[in-house]
């Protein structure tokens, strides 16, 4: 071994390294270090605060800290010492020790369907979910206090308002013996929905992938009972895109999914809002479930063909097929073939395949519009609102009482490009309405006619209208509805004639003053338009149908397309119109509450022309699309009405105002329904089809109003297009349906194979049946 003398530096250097840090100077100094508590809530914010000299760090339990002091949300009791580093080395300072108690944290956010979500944790003193079962109380500003029941060891619970979130909500609840309370505002942040949500049949289990958005912290995926609109048991939470859930007892026909995105997964990591998303359960890619009733989705098809198959049919079952190209191309094709099953027989004495046409005076007698005239009163109302939210919707005024005699802007046969001002005279005032009436057309009044109108105002439309939808408008200030009657609606307009119409811009814009309604034309005025009763009669009716159905049916039609414009874009903030088939949709189901519609043995005939597959100007279910308008006051009017008629009937009075009071368009009527528009248009068809019917798959496929069900022998059945064993194809409209039935089965083995033309599949509906289902 070979050695040698180191040298003196080496021996330097070797001193500095073995004798630790190096020091440069005094130790540094903590003058100062508090906590502005010393006992708080289990995860409750703490502040401390130091001052010191000499020091360039500042340590806290391992974690570099700012230089002026931190916030520590303690779990349990702690004991906190502050180190603080400098070129004197470290010093450390006397423990703080800061007690932890039971405590209750809340975060409020709202949702995208116009709700509350409210997100609450309990902890007790070591940090730990309590052991046991907590009742938390919940104040909700100006409304009912609320009671949200936590269960034992639950990291954090949670619990949704109908209602938009405002002001400042208190919690409060019983941990461990010990009362904690809290206080938390709305976050006012929002999150996009997840979007391609997809769940399908896999033996017993249902998988679920989506589309995630940034955003999210988790998701929350459970499956929703659709017949009861409730969850089934407890969500599953998921910071991934898939997630599978257990089908349980739960049939197919009422099982539905939603995913909902949440930015925050205890109160305090963020701030909290909740979208939700909708889904379909499928039968899946596999040939189906054989239940009673399946939806297939256009994922499920392979190679462009779809197959449902059913290991046994008992003798004398049938199957329907309903084709839902919701989302799809317009004259999108199926072609479809059935083993296992006899040819349909035609039924004697049915009805024929195509309905009968429309007569003239349905046509001429129609208070709906021709199409281009009804695009055009679209194209105005549109082009209002988007004036209006571009330069500010004009302020509510104090107009003052109504008085006996004044003036109002009518627009000449709905032509707003010709307003004409016209002296108008009160003949009748009634608790929230006036009427008034053409001065030119007083004489064309017969005694009591207005006695009649005020009274079923009153009495059912205005009652209907308001409970079902919401409170009206109130521009004027003078807290009353202005019903004008006038002969400048027209006589005759393309064929028809113009009952009456709400116009936007009286809600919108300023009033116009000028003598010849040159300016904005508007009123600036609650304010709905009657046709003049001479023009009644002209176009077939008495001055006592006309009081007593006809102009009543109409106000409670246009009162609420007023009072969707007050509620979307007045009280709350909306960024367009409501959609055609929607607003429409409400307004027939407004006739319906308020004692007209498909009350009356007319309004039932329009309702049975729907099913039809009558084609021409006017058609039936097969020739229009439901949310593509062409103003046919069959296939555009009734097929929308059928729609939220069904819905209506099923989800009870809250259903038509949670699609007001929602975000608008497909999207709020989704999340009103709580379920993706092709799943409901599966149900809403298949109630066309199967409504109230004894072989029916599923009750819950049922109209429920007494003056429209049994639905079948108060309207007609369905016009469906027959199986054969040869086969049968369909063109479809966008959004459009087509129902095709077969003959019994022998018993057996039965099997249904669907194709697509190749430009996009729809979603297909196979539902098993026993009995005769006539035409």
């Amino acid at each position: 071994m070979h050695l040698r003398r180191a040298s003196s530096l080496a021996l330097a250097v070797l001193s500095v390294l073995g004798c630790g840090r190096l020091r440069f100077g005094p130790p540094p100094e903590i003058q100062r270090f508090a906590a502005d508590a010393s006992e708080v809530g289990s995860g409750e914010a703490v502040t401390l605060r130091w001052h010191a000299i000499g020091a360039g760090e500042f340590w806290l339990g391992g974690e570099r800290v700012p230089e002026d002091g931190a916030i520590v949300h303690p779990a349990k009791d702690t004991d906190y010492v502050l180190m603080a580093r400098g070129l004197g080395g470290d010093v450390h300072s006397a423990p703080i020790h800061v007690r932890v108690h039971q405590s209750i944290a809340l975060a409020v956010g709202a949702d995208d369907a116009g709700g509350t979500q409210l997100l609450v944790r309990l902890r007790t003193s070591v940090g730990d979910p309590p052991a046991e079962d907590v009742q938390v109380r919940i104040d909700v500003p100006g409304a009912e206090t609320q009671f949200l029941v936590c269960p034992a060891g639950r990291l954090a619970c949670s619990m949704r308002l109908a209602e938009p979130p405002s002001g400042r909500y208190h919690a409060s609840a019983t941990v461990s013996g010990r009362a904690v309370e809290t206080f938390a505002s709305p976050s006012g942040f929002a999150i996009d929905r997840a979007s391609s949500v997809r769940a399908a049949m896999d033996g017993s289990q249902v998988r679920v992938d989506w589309k995630g958005i940034q955003a999210a912290r988790a998701y929350h995926v459970q499956i929703v009972d659709l017949d009861a609109n409730e969850p089934i048991g407890e969500p599953f939470v998921t910071t991934s895109n898939s997630a599978t859930l257990p089908l349980g007892t739960l049939s197919l026909d009422r099982a539905g999914i939603v995913v909902e995105s949440w930015t925050s997964l205890v109160p305090g990591d963020a701030p909290l809002a909740v979208s939700r998303a909708v889904g379909l359960v499928s039968a899946g890619s596999s040939g189906g479930t054989a239940a009673a009733w399946q939806i297939f989705a256009p994922e499920d098809f392979s190679g462009g063909e779809l197959r449902a198959s059913f290991p046994a049919l008992a003798p004398g079952e049938r199957l329907a097929v309903l084709a839902l190209n919701a989302g799809g191309r317009e004259g999108a094709g199926i072609s479809v073939s059935a083993s296992g099953l006899f040819d349909p027989a035609p039924e004697p004495g049915s009805a024929p395949i195509s309905g009968p046409a429309p007569s003239a005076a349905l046509v001429a007698a129609h208070h709906v519009l021709p199409a281009d005239v009804h695009a055009a009163l679209r194209e105005h109302q549109d082009e209002s609102l988007r004036e209006a939210l571009s330069f500010g919707i004009a302020p509510a005024t104090l107009a003052g009482p109504p008085v006996p005699q004044t003036t109002f802007c009518i627009a000449r046969g709905l032509d707003f490009d010709n307003r004409v001002r016209k002296n108008v005279t009160m003949v009748l005032a009634t608790a929230h309405a006036v009427f008034y009436v053409d001065s030119e057309d007083l004489a064309h009044y017969p005694a009591g006619f207005f006695a009649t109108m005020g009274s079923l105002f009153e009495d059912r439309v205005y009652q209907a209208d308001r409970l079902s939808f919401g409170s009206e408008s109130d521009v004027d200030g003078n807290g009353k509805l202005f019903v004008v009657l006038s002969h400048e609606l027209g006589q005759h307009l393309n064929g028809g004639w113009l009952l009456g119409y709400f116009g936007n811009d009286d809600l919108l814009r300023a009033r116009d003053d000028s003598s010849d309604c040159g300016g904005s034309g508007s009123n600036h005025a609650d304010i709905i338009y009657l046709n003049d009763v001479a023009n009644a009669e002209l176009n077939g009716y008495t001055a006592e149908q006309a009081a007593q159905n006809l102009f009543p049916a109409t106000i409670a039609h246009e009162l609420q397309h007023l009072i969707n414009l007050n509620q979307r874009c007045l009280v709350r903030t909306c960024s367009g119109s409501e959609a055609t088939w929607i607003n429409e949709g409400l307004s027939k189901m407004a006739e319906d509450l308020a004692g007209f519609g498909w009350n009356s043995s007319e309004g039932r005939s329009e309702g049975a022309m729907y099913l039809t597959r009558s084609t021409g100007q006017i058609r039936g279910y097969t020739g229009r699309s439901l949310t593509r308008w062409e103003g046919d006051p069959i296939g555009n009017y009734q097929g929308s009405h059928s729609f939220f008629r069904y819905f209506a009937d099923r989800r009870g009075a809250t259903f038509a105002r949670a699609v007001v009071n929602g975000s608008g368009g497909t999207a709020g009527v989704e999340s009103a329904l709580g379920e993706p528009l092709p799943r409901a248009m599966a149900d809403w068809a298949t109630a066309l089809l199967v409504s109230n019917e004894p072989g029916a798959p599923s009750p819950r496929f049922s109209y429920l109003g007494s003056a429209w069900s049994p639905f079948h022998e108060r309207l007609r059945h369905l016009d469906w297009q027959p199986l054969l064993a040869a086969g049968a194809s369909a063109t479809l409209r966008a959004d459009g349906i087509a129902v095709l039935v077969s003959g019994s089965a022998a018993g057996g083995p039965a099997e249904i194979r669907v194709r697509s033309d190749g430009q996009g599949a729809p979603y297909i509906v196979v539902a098993r049946f026993a009995g005769d289902l006539p035409q």
